[in-house]
């Protein structure tokens, strides 16, 4: 399986930057799901404070905004198939008009890669994430894209919080946060939207949620 070229220990973490989000997301049922799941917009709706990380508070008012938006998603994921290895698509709710393609894989079968529809907004080019080396047991949380030229990394090597991080003047910067919530099927992903794009944030997310080890049942 390749690695990708860029490792963040080429990147040293810029201590001054922190994470101040200005959108945030509930992903419903995208961990180990098989067929739908919703990506629900609660920007702008939750009033506890997010202060560098998750608190108790600020995960419960998420799910309960979240509930009362349950049927008015801003996404949705269809799957072609029965098994979590078959194509993800994501759409925008109400239109069904189809924002990119997950191709999710096992760690045997190479890299995940995430395609977009030409003249898409959110990426001009598909996104492939790879593990960014070593041969610990937590290579597969821990893995690189590139948007734009620009190098982003997915460290989930922490538990049940993921953290984003993008790379601006030779140093990394984070900008997004992912923690677990609603027994392990449920996640609140904040980002900051002048530094990442929601989708491109979401989509590889949930590439990482789901797991190179995760098998099919």
């Amino acid at each position: 399986m390749p690695e990708h070229p860029f490792h963040p220990d080429d990147f040293p973490l810029n201590e001054d930057v922190v994470l101040n989000p200005t959108q945030v997301f509930y992903l419903k049922g995208c961990v180990h799901f098989k067929t739908t799941a919703k990506i629900i917009d609660l920007s702008g709706r939750v009033r506890q404070p997010f202060s560098g990380d998750f608190s108790h508070a600020f995960l419960d008012e998420a799910e309960q905004v979240a509930g009362k938006l349950d049927e008015s998603p801003a996404y949705e994921i269809k799957s072609s198939g029965n098994m979590m290895r078959t194509l993800k698509t994501i759409t925008k709710a109400g239109s069904g008009d189809k924002v990119c393609d997950l191709n999710m894989t096992f760690v045997s079968f190479g890299s995940s890669v995430v395609r977009f529809p030409p003249g898409s907004k959110h990426c001009r080019h598909e996104v492939e994430l790879c593990p960014v080396g070593g041969s610990g047991r937590d290579d597969s949380k821990h893995e690189a894209f590139v948007r734009h030229s620009i190098p982003y990394f997915w460290d989930m090597t922490r538990g049940r919080v993921g953290i984003l991080y993008k790379c601006l003047n030779q140093k990394r910067v984070e900008v997004g946060r992912v923690a677990g919530y609603g027994f392990d099927k449920d996640v609140v992903l904040v980002i900051n939207g002048n530094e990442i794009d929601d989708v491109v944030a979401i989509s590889t997310c949930i590439v990482l949620l789901n797991g190179r080890d995760a098998m099919d049942a």
